[in-house]
């Protein structure tokens, strides 16, 4: 085709007359990815004279772009899965950055989302840098978070994956993260699963309160029980009550009858109320210098009766009482039917307040001269309807308990001495990787005697190193779970 000074547009394709110049404008306006020097399947040069030497020079400069454009089209043809459909411009272009990703792990537990790396880096170096997060829900995905940057991203980064969610809970799902740089996207799934707790302490201080009276004092007390130290030392910050405390004195009260009134009576808000933002001592124990968070209320929640609640009547396998119970606010008539219902009756309002984690702290037992054969029965029967049979059909995590009835009948060969890390005897701990209740040892009295049924110092310090890796399962079991 012979060239002229006044033929000033080129067509690609099949040959024929050139367009209109009105055509050809119409054509650049709707089209500017390529810039305003080109049209699709229009090639438009200035209005002047050129050499054939010039002509193959601008050839050579939009071969590449055309190259790019047939790339496109492909894709979009749907020839490639979506997923694959990832454009990387020539060096020449603006948006040219490339990102490569990876997880450190890809299936975890919510508590080692603060330790798993998203790591990433970008070359050539991009502009602009996103991610978006999502959760997978029966069939679909719900995105959870987004993030836009701009700027220059070049070379490695990482990030936790508890970063990449924010604010957002880190709860056992599956999840994919997409992040992008310029027009380049990775696609990365991971799986959070649910935790195996353990007996670690909290990373953080947790606060908790304890419901007592004379024994619970005695087991938190330091040069005793040694509770309080060891709940300073597992990042607890413990406050308490005991005679003498609250609303209508409530304090007062603390008998398995009571805790229906603390718990599900017409004035429970009012209590309860109080014990969530009481932050004082009530007794005297060490515990961490300071209040983590004098705007937090108390998380755990720990309540106990004292040793006259274990004169218990009735019979060992008396099923719970249901409807009108005469425990209800009140210290008697103790049966097993009667302390089983109070249980029951309070369950409700642990259901209602997931937010919390209850502890029952199970009733210690007499000493063999305050007490007789069929109420200690009782009693134990009680103690392993509590550990065994209480929860059983309670679907939630926010209720623990801990057998102090058994741990204080088995001892080390006389009351002063204690039967700790031994294989045999009466336990409540965690022991060779799990929650360990033993009760190999028959006897259902006070195995710590003192001049009363108070327990010596020496089953206070068993329960205080047996509880304690126990209520740390509890926490994880409850906090990595919400």
């Amino acid at each position: 085709m012979p060239f002229s000074r006044d033929m000033h547009y080129l067509r690609l394709g099949a040959p024929g007359s050139a367009p209109s110049r009105s055509a050809s404008a119409a054509r650049e306006a709707s089209h500017a990815t390529f810039g305003d020097q080109y049209s699709p399947g229009v090639l438009r040069y200035p209005l002047r004279a050129f050499t054939i030497s010039e002509m193959f020079t601008r050839a050579k400069l939009i071969t590449p772009v055309l190259a790019v454009a047939g790339s496109l089209a492909l894709l979009s043809a749907g020839g490639v899965p979506a997923s694959a459909r990832t454009t990387q411009l020539p060096a020449l272009a603006s948006a040219s950055g490339k990102i490569r990703a990876h997880l450190s792990k890809a299936s975890f537990a919510a508590a080692e989302a603060r330790t798993a790396k998203v790591v990433y880096s970008f070359a050539p170096a991009s502009k602009r840098f996103s991610y978006q997060l999502l959760r997978q829900s029966g069939t679909s995905w719900l995105k959870l978070r987004t993030v836009e940057r701009t700027g220059r991203f070049n070379g490695s980064y990482s990030k936790t994956v508890k970063s990449i969610f924010g604010s957002k809970p880190v709860t056992p799902a599956r999840y994919r993260l997409e992040l992008r740089a310029d027009a380049n996207r990775v696609r990365l799934a991971f799986r959070i699963v649910v935790s195996a707790p353990g007996p670690v302490k909290p990373a953080k201080p947790v606060k908790l309160i304890f419901i007592h009276h004379s024994t619970g004092q005695a087991w938190l007390a330091d040069g005793n029980g040694d509770l309080g130290i060891a709940l300073k030392n597992n990042n607890y910050f413990v406050s308490d009550t005991n005679y003498g405390w609250g609303p209508d004195v409530i304090g007062d009260r603390t008998d398995t009858g009571h805790w229906y009134t603390w718990f599900n009576g017409p004035d429970n808000g009012k209590y309860t109320n109080a014990l969530y933002k009481e932050f004082g001592q009530h007794s005297s124990y060490a515990r961490l210098s300071s209040d983590p968070d004098p705007s937090r209320e108390n998380e755990i929640i720990m309540f106990k009766s004292c040793f006259p609640n274990s004169a218990i009547n009735g019979n060992p396998n008396d099923a719970p009482k249901t409807g009108s119970n005469a425990l209800r606010g009140g210290s008697g008539p103790l049966t097993v039917a009667n302390v089983k219902g109070i249980y029951n009756d309070i369950l409700t309002y642990f259901t209602a307040h997931q937010d919390k984690l209850f502890v029952l702290i199970v009733t210690p037992p007499l000493k063999k001269d305050a007490t007789n054969a069929a109420q200690a029965a009782n009693a134990r029967a009680v103690a392993n309807w509590l550990v065994n049979g209480w929860l059983a059909s309670y679907s939630h995590k926010n209720v623990a308990v801990f057998d102090f009835y058994n741990v204080l009948t088995s001892n080390g060969g006389n009351e002063n001495t204690n039967d700790l890390n031994k294989a045999s005897g009466n336990h409540h701990r965690w022991w060779n990787g799990r929650v360990q209740h033993s009760t190999a040892d028959s006897n259902n009295y006070l195995a710590y005697w003192t001049g009363d049924s108070h327990p010596s110092q020496a089953g206070n310090r068993k329960a205080t190193e047996e509880f304690v890796p126990l209520l740390n399962y509890y926490y994880h079991r409850w906090a990595d779970g919400k």
